[in-house]
């Protein structure tokens, strides 16, 4: 089983396909553009004519897709000692959902705020905060990857307990 994928080739699963009649264009990140019409090229200087036809390039870009799968592991459980049966306890369990943003939507709960605080923080995930959590070491591993207006993430890190992964991540993890 795959478990962990670039974020390039994922951003290729996770962003919507184009629409009919729409032709891909390369550039940074894969966009759905308008068809070229053959032999037009705009000539320098020149005044479009009205009811004319715009060629490539004329139209505003859309903004770049945003696209990022979240996966959230831990806390541990509350206890480490066997169960009357002499089982271990379960491992933590992994939560993942898919974050879309313009317009903010997937599966995530919190999508309009997780796309803010992203925004907020031109894409950075992890940031700074002054927020005290209590010192009680209760690990979460976090994973984010995908598009961010376009870019490349890929991000995973390991915080000390729920407290410190909200306050350093906001809703972008709040699943």
């Amino acid at each position: 089983m795959i478990t962990h994928l670039p974020a390039a080739l994922l951003s290729v699963f996770l962003l919507a396909t184009p629409t009919a009649g729409a032709a891909l264009t390369a550039g940074p990140a894969l966009t759905a553009g308008p068809a070229p019409t053959a032999g037009t090229t705009p000539t320098p200087g020149a005044t479009p004519t009205p009811g004319a036809t715009p060629t490539v390039g004329s139209a505003p870009a859309p903004a770049p897709a945003t696209a990022l799968r979240l996966t959230v592991t831990g806390p541990a459980p509350a206890t480490t000692a066997l169960t009357p049966e002499g089982a271990a306890p379960a491992a933590p369990a992994s939560r993942t959902v898919i974050l879309r943003c313009d317009p903010a939507g997937g599966d995530h709960p919190r999508a309009e705020a997780a796309c803010a605080d992203l925004d907020a923080s031109q894409g950075r995930v992890d940031r700074d905060s002054d927020i005290a959590c209590v010192l009680l070491y209760d690990p979460v591993e976090v994973r984010a990857e995908g598009v961010w207006r376009g870019r490349p993430v890929s991000f995973a890190r390991e915080y000390g307990n729920s407290c410190e992964l909200g306050a350093r991540t906001g809703a972008v993890f709040s699943f």
